[in-house]
């Protein structure tokens, strides 16, 4: 509830750079991460689940100030169009006074010449009959909507909303790439949070005490900011994304596969430093997908809607998944190897995602060339 529309409110003020700046974001998703798992074992050992809980719901609390910060963008925000600020500046300087002088004036009454202008030759391309097409229909917008105010079968506000909602949906079913790219969410966060939740169970599966398993998660949130840091110098760069992503997906899922060599503790803190690295640059692949995938931005917020629902669901049947997997097992390892071969899908999956991008855009290039 408060993260979907900080996706949507940073699109609306970085479109061109939103990857970039969402991935920065992440840097807290990350930190919490690293940090929680130590605040939650300490206080669970001090105050037992109660005191635990509520320490967790005071840090939770905090989201109250974070939605409070979400505030729709100012107009142009994406575009980086309008005045600049120094121009801003002078004309500020220019009201303040009595009459502006004569380095200023100039700047203080460009915009209304630009905009005298603007209306003059507007009204030379309009000719009487575009005047009179344009009369007629406002009158037929204004009759219609009269009539509707007044029918008994008039909308609600409530079936109103539903209609447009009903409208973006269908205009998402329009974007057959992206609606390919969903199983990648899917298995994106069921991967994730299968890693997240047995991470520290595995360990002291294995034998380690639990007051050492506790440090492999934060080992895993250090290796995720090292990782998350490269991430954003490479796109900052230039780099294409779609290569770091499945070029990182190998490495994680090899080092999923690789859990049976030892239980020794050096071994499991490495795998969880490696497998951090990995998970916390693919987290930002959704907004890629977002983005590259989308071809009209107007499906944009539908598309993250039916996105973090199906990583929502990923997560959910991470634990379910995995839990279960583990009563048949008996075994985190073999588990943990499971995890690994449905990483690799997620990455095939991804590969196929990215020649069609790659695809489109060439088409798109070519008609424009055209």
């Amino acid at each position: 509830m408060t993260y979907m529309p900080t996706v949507i409110a940073l699109n609306d003020f970085f479109r061109e750079k939103f990857v970039l700046m969402n991935t920065i974001t992440l840097y807290g998703y990350t930190t919490g991460s690293m940090l929680l798992p130590i605040i939650m074992e300490r206080s669970f050992e001090a105050y037992g689940y109660v005191g635990a809980f509520i320490i967790l719901g005071g840090i939770a609390f905090n989201l109250f100030a974070c939605g409070a910060t979400i505030c729709k963008a100012p107009r142009n925000a994406a575009t980086n169009e309008g005045r600049s600020d120094n121009e801003v500046k002078e004309k500020q300087k220019c009201l303040s006074k009595g009459e502006p002088s004569m380095q200023t004036e100039g700047i203080c009454y460009r915009e209304e010449e630009e905009e005298v202008e603007r209306e003059e030759d507007k009204e030379e391309d309009d000719s009487e009959e575009c005047v009179l097409e344009k009369r007629r229909l406002i009158q037929n917008e204004r009759r219609n909507t009269s009539t509707q105010e007044t029918s008994p079968n008039a909308r609600s506000s409530w079936t109103s909303s539903a209609f447009q909602t009903g409208k973006r949906f269908c205009g998402i079913l329009n974007e057959p790439l992206y609606l390919f790219t969903i199983p990648i969410n899917f298995l994106c966060l069921f991967s994730m949070y299968s890693w997240m939740l047995f991470l520290v169970p595995h360990a002291e599966h294995l034998g380690i005490p639990p007051s050492k398993a506790i440090f492999l998660s934060t080992i895993g949130g250090i290796g995720g900011i090292i990782g998350r840091t490269i991430f954003i110098i490479l796109v900052g760069k230039g780099i294409n994304v779609y290569v770091v992503y499945i070029a990182i997906g190998l490495i994680g899922t090899a080092s999923f596969l690789l859990d049976f060599i030892s239980s020794a503790y050096a071994v499991r803190a490495t795998l969880a430093f490696v497998q951090g690295f990995s998970f916390f640059i693919e987290d930002a692949i959704m907004s890629s997908l977002f983005k590259d995938a989308v071809f009209d931005n107007r499906n944009f917020n539908m598309a993250v809607a039916l996105g973090l629902f199906a990583g929502g669901l990923g997560a959910t049947c991470a634990g379910t998944i995995s839990g279960y997997l583990f009563d048949v097992t008996q075994s985190f390892t073999m588990v943990f190897i499971i995890v690994g071969f449905i990483h690799a899908i997620m990455v095939v999956h991804l590969f196929i995602i990215a020649i069609l991008i790659k695809r489109r855009r060439q088409d798109v290039s070519s008609d424009f060339d055209h």
